[in-house]
């Protein structure tokens, strides 16, 4: 299957649907799930404002689905995906900044993850249809407030500790004809790489996990689950810039903005 490259970008004021040809963004017109066509009008990828290369419905992620990290934190390997949903207020796009919570000076964490785009709307699938129903996929950064997470011992606060404002950075691009098993993703701070795993160490392939979610509960297109992370997912500091680089699909920067003075109110109770 041919690899495509999908994108959304601001071009005169509004947003735009883009294919990606070399150094150039062929604007497209129609929606990115009932075959778009091309204009004759393109753009250079250093000259654009990226947006969120979709706007999910749904933006769902999961946790513990690496046997490395399985081991390495000694928990227990799930029967199902273990997913929790991101709100679509958190979703951000390459090269926006990521900005604190207000008052919260707590540490924020990156983790490194390929996402599934959802291409049609399903429900209960086969397993031989779930390719179909995958249009593509893209890089995220599954931005957390760490210490949010946990302050309530009782209750994980997975949801609202992975939802502020620009904790949910994705794409550039949606690349659609690739084989997720042979991709690797690597989370780069600041040049360093700190973290460099294959997607074939999953628990449930994005095939299994879209089968298995879709069995459960209604998918749509455009919605996007994000595969979860493995081993050394770490903190960024005020300042720094992350970059989630998926060789075959793209790579995704965003920079930590610093603490805005006068940040008094305490996020982390």
């Amino acid at each position: 299957m041919k690899q495509t490259y999908w994108c959304r970008i601001e071009f005169e004021g509004r947003s735009r649907l883009g294919y990606l040809d070399g150094i150039q963004i062929v604007l497209c017109e129609g929606e990115l799930f009932d075959n778009p066509t091309l204009t004759r009008k393109a753009v250079y990828t250093d000259e654009v404002t990226w947006l969120p290369p979709v706007e999910p419905r749904q933006f769902l992620g999961l946790w513990n689905n690496f046997h490395e990290r399985q081991q390495f934190e000694k928990t227990k390997i799930p029967d199902f995906p273990l997913f929790f949903v991101k709100l679509n207020g958190s979703i951000s796009a390459h090269q926006c900044p990521i900005t604190r919570p207000f008052g919260y000076s707590g540490r924020v964490k990156f983790e490194a993850e390929l996402g599934i785009v959802i291409g049609q709307n399903c429900f209960q699938p086969d397993r031989d249809e779930v390719d179909d129903i995958i249009f593509g996929y893209t890089c995220i950064n599954d931005i957390t407030a760490a210490d949010v997470l946990f302050a309530n011992a009782e209750f994980p606060q997975w949801c609202r500790a992975k939802s502020f404002p620009s904790f949910g950075p994705i794409g550039p691009y949606i690349a659609t004809g690739i084989d997720p098993a042979s991709l690797r993703v690597h989370a780069i701070l600041d040049g360093v790489t700190k973290q460099d795993y294959p997607v074939s160490d999953m628990i449930f392939s994005p095939q299994e996990i879209v089968w298995h979610i879709a069995h459960q509960a209604m998918l749509f297109a455009g919605d996007v689950i994000t595969c979860g992370t493995s081993v050394n997912a770490g903190i960024i500091g005020d300042g720094q810039t992350i970059a989630i680089d998926i060789p075959g699909i793209g790579c995704l920067s965003n920079r930590l903005l610093p603490k805005m003075v006068g940040q008094t109110k305490d996020l982390q109770k």
